[in-house]
């Protein structure tokens, strides 16, 4: 909480880490809080100054900072799709296939930190894995590759979509469920779990609610 507080004083003109620790020890949590204090009280602080106060002032006067209010939190229904019994079938076929599917790794980067995990193309005509030779890294082909008719599908039979924002959860379509990417904040998450929840949408990874 403290660092969140000082990060957003440091926004403000003429002041620094140094700067902003000050004016939170001095009970200035936000720059709301200066908006709303006197000029005498910011240049009271000491290693303020009546100079600085003035920088601080005008500069928190110009930023359009509003309280934000908390999101109304609602319970979604379960939502789920009709799924016909090949689809179902495919959608098995696809669990079988993924637990006995070796992991895909990069040569050797289990034994150099500079390489990583993820995989990469063997190639050098001493490559082990380039040349599949038994114990070492399997290569990628085609046969490991889920059916197509369910390929890109979520376990629950929707199409996974990404949505950023309250426009991209308004574009879905029938079959299709949002997944929140991992950059949404708090509140813009709940506004779009709360506009997928009105239309009828499915979040495949919603907000925890502790009991």
């Amino acid at each position: 909480m403290e660092d969140e507080a000082i990060k957003q004083l440091t926004t403000l003109d003429g002041v620094g880490k140094a700067k902003a620790k000050l004016l939170y020890d001095a009970g200035f949590k936000d720059i709301n809080s200066i908006k709303k204090a006197s000029l005498d009280k910011i240049a009271g602080i000491k290693g303020i100054g009546e100079k600085l106060a003035n920088r601080i002032k005008a500069s928190a006067g110009e930023m359009a900072i509003e309280e934000e209010k908390p999101v109304e939190q609602i319970e979604a229904p379960e939502i789920t799709v009709a799924l016909d019994a090949e689809t179902k079938r495919l959608l098995n076929v696809r669990k079988k296939q993924k637990s006995k599917k070796p992991e895909f790794k990069q040569t050797d980067s289990h034994k150099k930190k500079k390489l990583a995990d993820y995989w990469r193309r063997p190639d050098g005509i001493h490559n082990k894995t380039r040349y599949a030779v038994k114990g070492k890294t399997p290569l990628v082909e085609a046969g490991y590759g889920s059916p197509a008719l369910v390929r890109g599908l979520h376990p629950s039979g929707f199409e996974d979509v990404v949505v950023n924002n309250l426009k991209e959860i308004e574009s879905l379509k029938g079959g299709q469920a949002a997944r929140i990417a991992h950059t949404v904040g708090a509140r813009k998450r709940a506004l779009i779990e709360k506009r997928a929840s009105e239309l009828g949408f499915k979040i495949l990874n919603p907000t925890r609610r502790e009991a």
